[in-house]
């Protein structure tokens, strides 16, 4: 049996209003679908990003904590780029030796207190142990203070017969007969030099190479 057409007119009606819902149900669950996922990686990436920036801070306050109670606040500043930061890298064991040559003469008031960084270039020039060059002087002249006027002499060359012509050629020379006539054949310690160097010193015991042991001791 046919359907009355009245009914078969209300069901085309009723089909014809579901199908802008159903549309709408479907446009909204496959934006649901986009959306979710979308929101939920941001959210994960965020909680990540506030993750580490509070991992960051929580490092950063413990390692200036750690500075403050080491004493060390320094540290705090290593990173910066400040002008003396040059300067003090560049200090160096080697670089305090010429100060305490100075330092030395100064405090003896020597005379060749105002020549301390030719003495030590002049070791470095001939290979010497800056110190040397200094505790001889010390035992032979009490660092010029007791060297024949006007000689320049104050390591006792010649036992002081020796006259140069200013303090940077006895220096050198000093220098130079130190690594030719001694270093170079061998006699390298206090001992060693005396034999050569001061002979009548050995018959009384040594006290010439005893003498420049202390100063050398005194100078490092």
């Amino acid at each position: 049996m046919a359907a009355p057409s009245y009914l078969t007119k209300n069901i085309k009606i009723c089909h014809h209003e579901n199908q802008p819902v159903l549309m709408k149900k479907i446009f909204l669950t496959a934006l649901f679908l986009l959306i979710t996922p979308l929101t939920l990686g941001i959210s994960l990436f965020s909680l990540n990003k506030l993750s580490r920036v509070k991992e960051i801070g929580v490092l950063a306050r413990s390692s200036v904590k750690g500075m403050a109670t080491s004493g060390s606040a320094s540290q705090l500043f290593a990173a910066l780029p400040e002008t003396v930061s040059d300067i003090s890298s560049a200090i160096t064991t080697g670089d305090a030796r010429p100060v305490i040559i100075s330092q030395y003469l100064d405090q003896s008031g020597s005379p060749m207190a105002p020549y301390a960084d030719f003495i030590f270039e002049m070791s470095e020039k001939y290979g010497l142990d800056y110190r040397l060059m200094i505790a001889i002087a010390q035992c032979e002249s009490n660092l010029c203070k007791k060297a024949p006027p006007e000689s320049y002499n104050c390591w006792g060359f010649e036992n002081g017969a020796t006259k140069f012509l200013s303090w940077q050629q006895a220096i050198e020379q000093v220098a130079k007969t130190l690594k030719e006539g001694y270093i170079d054949q061998g006699l390298t310690t206090p001992e060693e030099i005396m034999a050569k160097y001061a002979p009548p010193s050995v018959e009384k015991g040594g006290p010439w190479a005893k003498c420049v042991h202390q100063f050398l001791e005194e100078l490092k």
